[in-house]
């Protein structure tokens, strides 16, 4: 490891594309959750129904 320790750069965030790769990962996160809660409402109602 580096004596000075781990340095980080704001400007390898900061790429031309950073917004766009935030939506991107925003969006795919909130599809994930959404298709969970839709497997669990569904296991509910299969639940109820049996």
């Amino acid at each position: 490891m580096d004596e000075r320790g781990t340095l980080h750069r704001i400007e390898d965030d900061l790429t031309e594309t950073w917004i766009e790769e935030l939506a991107t990962h925003g969006v795919q996160s909130i599809e994930a959750y959404l298709a969970k809660h839709l497997a669990f409402l569904t296991f509910l109602d299969d639940a109820a129904s049996a």
